[in-house]
């Protein structure tokens, strides 16, 4: 029974796919029909109006740039001035008179005042061709005066020379300098001034009567304005190559025997030791020899 179900379903199948086969149309289902009464509802589309701007076309100007010229101008190069040249050292004179000799370089270092009112300082050599002008030669004291310069401003230097009886020495007692202030050694200077230079102080440069003394190296004396030297000092005075004679016995052109500045002082008193220890010693020797000899006579022996 189930068997022939099948064989009646597998036979429809078979007829249906011949039908199809030979033409014949499927069986379509009409569409259902609309009711007439519904309402017939209009659409109305309004025109849309799109209204494009015209393009702006933008002109973008070309950059011009303009570079200015370099205008630096490149300084040149500075040139530092050049120191100026060292004062020149003083050269040594020589002066003597019938009583004294004096040979020596001597600068001067010394204050002034300027036009506007400052004070500054300025060096001055004693020239070598100074002349001299008097000479005194006494019993105590002896001075050399030497000048230079022109007429209606003259420049001076007096040396003052001492002697010390008890001691048998002389030495250097004063210097005084009168310096007019112009010319091109004071730069600037206010007219109508004066410098008077005075060393007055303790003796100096003492020496053994009948010698000269005699230094080559710098030495050095502090001046003031008067004779007292209680006032501040107003300039300084460099003395080289000095060699100083006093209270000569002779008219002589040439230096007794020097002491130089730099040998040291022997005493009296040792010269004096030395002689005395001497004569001992000979004394000591010669009482040896006679207590010898009477010792050999006693013997019997000649002595020689």
């Amino acid at each position: 029974m189930w068997s022939g179900f099948k064989l009646t379903k597998f036979l429809a199948i078979a007829l249906l796919l011949a039908c199809s086969s030979s033409g014949f149309a499927a069986v379509t289902e009409p569409p259902a029909e609309q009711p007439t009464d519904a309402p017939v509802v209009q659409t109305t589309t309004k025109p849309t109006t799109t209204t494009v701007a015209p393009k702006t076309t933008t002109t973008v100007a070309p950059k011009t740039t303009t570079l200015a010229p370099n205008t630096t101008t490149v300084a040149p190069p500075t040139t530092p001035a050049p120191p100026p040249a060292p004062y020149p050292d003083p050269q040594i004179g020589k002066w003597n008179t019938s009583c004294i000799m004096v040979q020596m370089a001597a600068q001067l270092n010394l204050t002034y005042e300027t036009k506007d009112n400052k004070t500054t300082t300025a060096l001055y050599n004693i020239p070598p061709n100074a002349t001299i002008d008097a000479g005194n030669c006494l019993n105590q004291t002896e001075q050399i005066s030497l000048e230079w310069g022109p007429i209606d401003a003259l420049h001076s230097l007096v040396i003052q020379f001492s002697k010390n009886e008890s001691r048998k020495e002389f030495a250097v007692q004063s210097l005084v300098f009168n310096i007019p202030i112009e010319g091109d050694n004071f730069p600037n200077a206010k007219e109508g001034q004066h410098a008077q230079l005075i060393y007055a102080g303790k003796p100096v440069f003492s020496t053994p009567l009948h010698m000269s003394y005699h230094c080559t190296r710098k030495q050095k004396l502090n001046l003031t304005e008067t004779l007292d030297m209680t006032s501040e000092p107003n300039g300084q005075v460099t003395l080289t190559n000095v060699q100083f004679e006093a209270f000569r016995p002779n008219n002589s052109t040439s230096f007794s025997t020097a002491k130089d500045c730099d040998a040291p002082d022997t005493p009296d008193v040792v010269p004096i030791a030395v002689g005395i220890a001497l004569a001992t010693l000979i004394v000591i020797v010669l009482i040896a020899y006679l207590i010898a000899r009477r010792r050999s006579t006693a013997r019997g022996y000649t002595s020689f």
